[in-house]
């Protein structure tokens, strides 16, 4: 369901207009059971805990404001509270803020029944639900269990979010950080080692939490991997936290699975924001760690939050643009040691109304943390498809061409069958086509990775390996994967150009793929010193700006 928003100025009015009609008109945030107040300028202040006007020591056993904050629809119950029957209906909201940001929040509109009163003496019967709890102020052992996750016993996000508020309340002075953290590919270690191992780790991390934190911190787990912990900037450490990660890194380390944790931190230096959106800034920084391949921590930026905001206009837009047909491919030649063209890569490009071309990398990143890289991957394998039917009957009939394929396609859809269906409707030989897969996400969950490498060999697709040379475990991969082609990155190359050692590994690493039968492409080649030199050490095919940079197929076709 649709939740309403209103601006703070907009939401002001309402309130006033409110206030005729109901005996306690209040906005709440339901994650931190606190009052919320907004100012003239926007400002948002948190206030008393909102489970304090009935007299309660925490949340209500039956918050209708949390349900309707979880449901996103409106809410009621009915409290008994100093002899008066009180109806509150809970409305969600979404309130926007001065700066453009916003956050869920609860308005409440609580109304006290005058006429049925108790007469003198008579008991007062609450209302139960179907399981005959009493249907008011919160229960301590319930409140545990809502509060607390049952695998490590530490804070769930209700209590970490209840408890940083209680601590920016009750000692304003003190200066925190909010740190989040989580483990790089938690899914492949659970798929590796199973479940059961993968809870080890998360308990081993909360015990670690509460050897190396004093009593004002607080910390707790959110979700899966994800830990938060708030403390005093002055008890920071960056190197203790290093030492730390380092230990838990320990937990899982063997040839196939190195186990790395990053840490998002954020500087409160607004305490009157939620703490949910404290902790979307720390992930923010988090985030940006996700494809480093070691233990490490960053500081959020306003910077970071500018980012932030843009992916989000991007991906609101990108369904509309895809189907406008803004995103297409650029071909880049691929030539033999004679400079003849042998096939293209095809490379995606949006260009947008007014003409400017953005290149992939400048949005790939974005899209693959959503669903939509699977949307867009089906439009250039269905853009290639489509050229190398038009190409059927022509001069240009013998050209291969590569596409990418991003493994985060696979959580998404049936990427075989897909291929397979584009290739049967546009009747194309699938041995016209190079499948190319990068070497670094070969890395994570290689095995699984080497079977669909196998599957999409077996129905007649060509397959490449690509940015080889980047990996940590190149050689390594080489005896195990089956591929027609390996790419050898552009920084591999240009490495070796100033390093002996480099240069030594390089060769080596040539003369081994060779000798497994794979043809070598060398990417990046930029000079004709390096074109002669990959030459001499036998590269079957080579790819760069020197020899043609990508370029619109009607350019191609043109040229070549």
């Amino acid at each position: 369901m649709r939740v309403d928003e209103y601006t703070y100025k907009d939401l002001g009015q309402m309130m006033d207009t409110m206030k005729r009609m109901y005996d306690t008109v209040r906005l709440v945030d339901p994650i931190e059971c606190r009052e919320i107040t907004v100012d003239a300028s926007g400002g948002v202040h948190y206030g008393k805990e909102c489970h304090s006007v009935w007299n309660a020591t925490s949340r209500c056993s039956n918050c209708s404001s949390y349900r309707a904050c979880l449901s996103s629809n409106r809410q009621s119950k009915e409290e008994i509270y100093e002899n008066r029957r009180h109806l509150i209906q809970s409305i969600p909201i979404k309130l926007l803020l001065p700066d453009d940001n916003s956050f869920s929040c609860v308005l409440e509109l609580i109304s006290v029944d005058t006429q049925n009163l108790p007469q003198p003496g008579e008991a007062i019967v609450p209302i139960l639900n179907s399981e005959g709890i009493q249907l008011s102020q919160g229960m301590t052992d319930t409140d545990y269990v809502v509060t607390h996750d049952p695998l490590t016993r530490l804070f769930n996000l209700d209590g970490i979010c209840r408890a940083i508020r209680k601590l920016l309340v009750d000692d304003p002075d003190v200066d925190r950080l909010l740190i989040t953290g989580d483990i790089r590919h938690f899914r492949v270690l659970n798929k590796r080692y199973g479940r059961q191992r993968g809870n080890e780790v998360l308990i081993a991390i909360a015990d670690m939490l509460r050897k190396r934190c004093g009593s004002d911190t607080v910390y707790g787990r959110i979700q899966a991997d994800h830990f938060v912990l708030c403390m005093p900037e002055n008890r920071f450490d960056e190197g203790t936290f290093i030492d730390a990660v380092e230990e838990i890194g320990k937990l899982v380390d063997s040839e196939n699975y190195h186990l790395y944790f990053h840490l998002g931190v954020y500087r409160i230096d607004d305490p009157e924001i939620p703490v949910t959106t404290m902790i979307e800034r720390a992930d923010l920084a988090l985030q940006s760690l996700h494809d480093q391949r070691e233990n490490i921590l960053t500081f959020y930026t306003n910077k970071l939050l500018k980012q932030s905001e843009d992916e989000e206009e991007f991906l609101s837009t990108f369904e509309n643009n895809l189907s406008d047909g803004q995103f297409t491919i650029y071909v880049q030649p691929l030539f033999n040691s004679d400079k003849a063209v042998t096939g293209v890569e095809a490379l995606t490009r949006w260009i947008k109304p007014n003409g400017t071309v953005v290149p992939s990398e400048k949005y790939i990143g974005i899209l693959e943390k959503t669903e939509h890289i699977a949307q867009l991957d089906y439009k250039n394998w269905e853009l290639v498809m489509r050229q190398l039917s038009a190409w059927q009957n022509t001069s240009k009939y013998n050209i291969i061409m590569g596409v990418n394929v991003t493994p985060k396609v696979f959580f998404y859809m049936d990427a075989l069958k897909a291929l397979k269906e584009l290739v049967n409707n546009y009747r194309i030989d699938p041995n016209r086509l190079v499948l190319e897969f990068s070497e670094v996400d070969l890395m994570n969950d290689t095995e699984k990775q080497f079977e669909l490498i196998d599957a999409f060999r077996a129905e007649g697709f060509r397959v490449a390996i690509d940015n080889f040379g980047i990996g940590n475990v190149s050689l390594n991969m080489l005896k195990d994967v089956h591929a027609e082609y390996v790419k050898f990155d552009r920084t591999f190359i240009a490495g070796s150009e100033s390093d002996p050692r480099s240069k030594m590994i390089l060769e080596s690493s040539l003369k081994l793929c060779k000798s497994l039968g794979m043809n070598v492409v060398a990417e990046g080649i930029e000079t004709e010193q390096q074109f002669e030199y990959l030459k001499s050490l036998g590269c079957d095919r080579f790819q760069g700006y020197y020899l043609a940079r990508p370029m619109p197929i009607s350019e191609f076709e043109s040229n070549f």
